[in-house]
């Protein structure tokens, strides 16, 4: 858990370098240790057009001299064609050697570069001209089609970077007045005109309008907001002027967590990812030696041609770079990330993408979660208050939306919508809440505790459970039961078709964890198809629940929505959190979050996990089979003619299809999207 929750640590950033992918911040990576990030590579296609076009040229025209003279076509003398073989190595190859001088004065004798440049050296000291100038010829190339597919694969991710805001208009002294984001405070009232992208977190005060939220939560349909709506930055209001006040400053905003968590998201590796970078610190040497043994052995102890045994342990030193490892499996990883973000759901990582992949017991919090959190008034039940029917128990109504108007709950929530204005007229102050339990405050001078049956229990007032079924807000003083009102909760639409869609794919248990009565518990678990549940439960009961299933050695995913579900959602071993309604706390110690608030969104962001895992696994075992059958051939001389241009191959073409393979996790098909 102290792996999986480590989110402190940042990478290094260069901010001498630039790189337009990552918004001038350049960070290098370890990976296949060629000295540069592959997946932050800035492309330069003039100066890689120069080189293929100039050098291809000039290899082409050595070559076919040189064949001209050998089959005794021509008399072309030897040096016209050896310039113009080694002129086109300087121009495509000369980065290549400087890269691989670098990393030896650095200590990094294992790498790509140097791998490369020793072996098309090699190749001229041994006669073979064409071999050499191919071997960088094709590399370069290869690089390039790298990047071009990394940049591919990071588009999604821009796409999102474009959301951050350059400028707000705010009202200010009744003028109309454009700030940047980071000047709004909280309070202030924004204009947000037809059109245009809301950039701050806030509530409509004027005005009405359809909001697209697709860029946030992968939506296509615009939802309806109205004066007293939440909208939230990086939404784009379509039509009507609006005035939004925020309710939080920039950095703590929706599209600033969106930012944050996208950008960090490359350092929760996976576990497969860790493994190859440890692999691909091992495994080169180990080649690199076996090269060495292969050039050196035969000649020198069984009497063999050290030329021809150069080209052979050239050959292997091509084939041993890990580069199709260490870039495709990344980037597969990044590629699933980028398919998540579009659909609306936020990974924090490769390894939760692994995590989510490998998930075979799905606990679910009920309120928020498994329901909407839309509460519907069923009835109120007065004992010692002054209601009476003609007032429709308007004292006691007050009270309760009074004592809940600071609540985060759900249930608090629908309570002061309905309720609320009963309220408008009392002095509320000393709120506090207990969690699991209920709140307290002050109403005009009587302190009130408003909660389930264990906070009445824990005042120690005799109360009267009600008999009807829902939801019941229990209301005391510190002297006397006043009474309680019953709200009923209502299922997710699309809660029943998510869990069903979750067993069809691989989940095996589906749980259900509440502070709710059993009666209730049971029914809303009966209408969404949940097999277990647990009801009556306190927040750190919760996380018990949760580690015990761990200690059955299941792996676990928690979906919760509000700050009593934090614990939990930490204790899983894939939090993930209702973003759109959560609270900023659960949002925080999530590792996924769903921006939509629909559960259906879990089993997307699976398929697409499986996929992804799928994808790295069907890349580490082509790669790795490819390049020892060509390491095996190579040593015993089956492709002797041939063998530097399937070495060649083995590294370039392999690390190319790698890298395509990984682009197909970018796509999420209809298949997939289906619930």
């Amino acid at each position: 858990m102290e792996e999986k929750h480590n989110h402190e640590h940042q990478h290094e950033h260069n901010h001498n370098e630039s790189c337009e992918c990552c918004h001038g911040e350049h960070n290098h990576s370890d990976g296949c240790g060629c000295g540069h990030d592959h997946a932050h590579e800035e492309l330069n296609k003039k100066d890689f057009a120069f080189k293929v076009i100039t050098g291809g040229v000039l290899l082409v025209a050595g070559y076919i001299m040189s064949e001209l003279t050998e089959r005794g076509i021509a008399d072309i003398p030897s040096f016209v064609y050896l310039l113009c073989f080694g002129i086109s190595y300087l121009i495509v190859g000369f980065d290549i050697i400087k890269e691989a001088i670098e990393g030896i004065i650095h200590g990094n004798f294992f790498n790509e570069n140097f791998l490369m440049g020793i072996a098309s050296v090699g190749a001229f000291a041994v006669g073979e001209y064409v071999e050499g100038c191919a071997v960088v010829f094709l590399f370069t190339i290869g690089e390039f089609l790298q990047s071009l597919a990394v940049q591919r694969s990071r588009k999604s991710i821009k796409d999102m970077l474009e959301l951050k805001p350059q400028a707000v208009t705010v009202v200010c002294d009744g003028e109309e007045k454009i700030v940047s984001p980071e000047e709004v405070s909280v309070g202030d009232i924004m204009i947000v005109k037809p059109g245009e992208k809301l950039d701050l977190d806030g509530k409509i005060v004027e005005g009405n309008a359809e909001v697209d939220m697709k860029a946030l939560t992968g939506e296509s349909i615009p939802a309806s907001k109205g004066v007293g709506d939440t909208v939230l930055a990086g939404s784009v209001i379509l039509d009507g002027a609006v005035k939004v006040e925020a309710t939080k400053e920039y950095k703590d905003s929706t599209v600033s967590k969106i930012l944050e968590m996208l950008e960090n998201s490359e350092e929760k590796k996976s576990h497969a990812e860790q493994f190859i970078t440890r692999f691909a610190r091992i495994y080169t040497p180990i080649v690199c030696l076996a090269a060495l043994l292969i050039v050196i052995v035969p000649p020198l102890f069984f009497g063999q041609d050290w030329s021809e045994w150069i080209y052979r342990g050239l050959s292997v030193l091509i084939v041993s770079c890990p580069c199709a490892l260490v870039i495709s499996i990344p980037l597969s990883f990044f590629a699933g990330i980028g398919a998540c973000s579009k659909e609306g759901i936020l990974v924090k990582g490769g390894n939760f993408l692994e995590a989510l992949a490998k998930a075979d017991t799905a606990v679910f919090d009920k309120t928020g979660t498994v329901t909407s959190g839309k509460f519907e008034y069923v009835s109120c039940e007065c004992y010692h208050c002054h209601c009476t029917d003609k007032n429709q128990h308007r004292e006691l109504l007050g009270i309760i939306a009074g004592c809940e108007r600071f609540s985060t709950h759900p249930l608090a929530k629908s309570i002061n919508l309905a309720f609320g204005h009963y309220s408008d007229n009392m002095e509320i102050k000393d709120a506090k809440n207990y969690p699991g339990k209920g709140v307290s405050a002050v109403v005009d001078g009587v302190k009130y505790y408003v909660g389930n049956e264990k906070l009445m229990r824990e005042v120690g007032i005799e109360f009267a459970e009600t008999k009807l079924i829902g939801t019941a807000v229990y209301c005391c003083s510190e002297t006397e039961f006043m009474g309680n009102i019953v709200f009923a909760d209502i299922i997710r639409q699309d809660s029943k078709d998510a869990i069903a869609c979750l067993k069809k794919d691989g989940v095996s248990m589906t749980v259900m964890l509440t502070g709710d009565n059993e009666e209730i518990a049971n029914d809303i678990a009966s209408k969404a198809g949940i097999d277990v549940v647990y009801s009556k439960l306190m927040p750190d009961e919760k996380a018990h629940k949760v580690e015990e299933l761990q200690a059955q050695g299941r792996n676990v995913l928690y979906t919760g929505d509000g700050i009593n579900d934090a614990p939990v959602i930490a204790q899983a071993d894939l939090g993930i959190a209702m973003g759109g309604a959560g609270s900023d706390v659960a949002v925080e110690a999530s590792d996924m979050v769903i921006m939509g608030d629909s559960l259906s969104k879990i089993a997307i962001g699976r398929r697409i996990a499986r996929k992804t895992t799928r994808i790295v696994h069907e890349n580490i075992i082509f790669s790795l089979a490819v390049k020892i059958l060509i390491i095996i051939g190579c040593t015993i001389g089956i492709f002797d003619e041939n063998a530097m241009w399937l070495a060649v191959f083995s590294d370039v073409g392999v690390c190319l299809i790698a890298i395509a393979n990984s682009l197909r996790a970018m796509r999420v098909s209809k298949r997939d999207r289906k619930v």
